[in-house]
């Protein structure tokens, strides 16, 4: 035992003024005093005891089988320093044979310390360090800039305001009652977030509940950009969660996107890595946005006990997954697991937000947006295809560039020659996709995601599929609520002919009835709920 650390809970009866017998509160169906204990227990060479003037107190100690402390009443007022608390513990402790070099005092209002910031008090603690304080850094504290590698600032010539938790090396406490040397820990806010009125206890029992979600989701010239604007979609739907996104280093034109949302986001460059993070950050869901998933990766993430959500995968490792959204394609022979179909289709706020109001008879305005890639250029092609028909002449074309548009020059030439006929705008960095479609009378976009999103509008749509995957998206086809085509063959004469049918009022007023019809602007709830609501069966099962 003379080896072993100490961990002195105080517990008094009365805890602090302004919520009663705090100490005891439940909070999530658990004393608050609980979480302070379940985490000192799985500390390494720690001996756990709770000092304490209540009888409550001590009842709940010997239901969890923690030894106690008798705290006299002359060491609980609100004045008492905390080291007198420690020197009268370790007296007490000593005379029943229990010797410690070093002492950690925690308080069960802070029922979030982590493990491992307890485990930095006693492996910082030494003959040079006597004392070391545990502080939230705050603008002005006493301790200067701090960064945040459990990095110690010497105090000694300042005075320590902001303590939260203090520890001691037991033999220096003893014998130096006038400490030169003070030293300061930076904890993290949320460790030490502390309730101090029933609204704080509210909050904490929400903080508490916080899933760990990792997002694995990639963006490239190959796969767009749609991936990352789905995740977006769902996760800014998500409330009071931990949500890290992990990308590949090499395929990271979506970083910006996730960052201008404040997410957090971690680059990686092999597998080893992303392991590594799952291994430290231990997310109790991950989100798999990357296409076909294979099994072995499925199985590795459920063997950790993940709950795991696969979005647009075709792959094997789908079988394994605890669910799959497949939006885009149809599946007769679906899984258990397995979503298929518009009604779980996500689309952004915006188009859940706004709706076409008028439906002209006569085209004046169309968009044309290909996502945020067009890899083979298939908008210079579709313009090409409109001058080489003379279509659309009296009519306002907006074309829509993503962010990974390569091909600006070419078109850009294109668009010069036909500007004395035609009405052509290229628009840029946009920022709300749908003010620019809202008011067109129909819209030419790539098979994918955006499908969903213009048809929410109740805008009809001319479809582009350009491999064998987007040609399995059925939802114009199915729903007749525009033209679908397959822009990997040649397909010139199609697209006049469905602009042609477009320009016809009844023909178009036709797809927008049926359009009328979807409902597609619950599909973010539909999704969430599911998730949601599976996670914790999966979890009272296991439990």
């Amino acid at each position: 035992m003379k080896n072993t650390n100490l961990i002195l809970i105080m517990a008094r009866e009365s805890g602090k003024k302004d919520v009663s017998k705090q100490n005891l509160r439940l909070v999530n169906g658990k004393p608050l005093l609980y979480y302070v204990l379940k985490t000192s227990l799985k500390c390494n060479n720690c001996y756990t005891i709770i000092s304490t003037d209540s009888d409550e107190v001590k009842q709940y100690a010997k239901f969890y089988q923690v030894p106690v402390l008798d705290r006299s009443k002359k060491l609980t007022k609100d004045d008492t320093k905390l080291e007198e608390i420690a020197v009268d513990a370790l007296n007490k402790l000593e005379k029943k044979g229990l010797k410690f070099k070093k002492c950690l005092i925690l308080h069960p209002h802070f029922p979030l310390i982590k493990k491992e910031t307890i485990q930095k008090f006693f492996s910082n603690l030494n003959e040079k360090v006597p004392v070391l304080y545990g502080y939230e850094k705050e603008p002005d504290d006493v301790f200067g800039t701090v960064n945040k590698k459990f990095e110690l600032k010497d105090a000694s010539k300042t005075t320590v305001k902001i303590k939260k938790i203090v520890s001691y090396n037991c033999q220096k406490l003893f014998r130096e009652k006038n400490r030169k040397r003070v030293f300061g820990l930076e904890i993290s806010p949320d460790e030490i977030f502390s309730p101090r009125n029933y609204h704080d206890f509210a909050s904490l029992e929400s903080v508490m509940k916080r899933k760990k979600i990792v997002v694995r989701v990639d963006a490239d010239i190959n796969i767009g950009l749609g991936h990352v604007y789905n995740m977006l979609t769902i996760l800014n739907n998500i409330r009071n969660e931990d949500i890290l996104i992990i990308m590949k280093a090499n395929k990271n034109l979506g970083l910006k996107k996730f960052k201008e949302h404040l997410y957090n986001v971690k680059c990686i460059s092999n597998d080893k890595e992303f392991w590594k993070i799952v291994r430290d950050f231990k997310p109790d869901i991950v989100f798999n946005d990357i296409l076909n998933t294979a099994t072995a990766y499925i199985k590795k993430l459920k063997n950790r006990g993940i709950f795991v959500v696969n979005f647009e995968d075709l792959g094997e490792g789908r079988k394994f997954a605890d669910l799959v959204f497949n939006p885009i394609f149809e599946n007769k022979k679906q899984l258990k697991n397995e979503f298929y179909g518009s009604n779980y289709a996500c689309v952004r706020e915006e188009f859940r937000v706004f709706k076409r109001k008028q439906i002209r008879k006569n085209i004046e305005k169309i968009a044309i947006t290909l996502g945020g890639i067009d890899k083979n250029n298939n908008t210079l092609k579709i313009i090409s295809i409109i001058k080489k028909f003379k279509l659309l002449k009296n009519v306002r074309i907006e074309v829509i560039l993503g962010l990974g548009f390569k091909h600006k020059k070419k078109l850009l030439q294109l668009i010069k020659e036909m500007n004395s006929d035609y009405n052509i705008k290229i628009i840029e960095k946009v920022d709300l996709l749908s003010k620019h479609l809202i008011d067109c009378d129909f819209v030419i976009t790539a098979n994918g995601r955006t499908v969903f999103e213009i048809a929410s509008l109740n805008i009809p749509i001319i479809s582009l599929s350009v491999n064998k995957r987007e040609q399995q998206h059925n939802f114009v086809r199915k729903f007749d609520v525009g033209y679908h085509l397959d822009f990997s063959k040649n397909t010139a004469d199609e697209l006049k002919n469905s602009i042609k049918s477009m320009m016809n009022f009844s023909i178009r007023n036709k797809k927008i009835k049926n359009l009328e019809k979807q409902n597609l602007r619950k599909g973010n709830s539909r999704v969430i709920s599911k998730i949601m609501s599976e996670f914790e069966s999966t979890k009272f099962s296991a439990a």
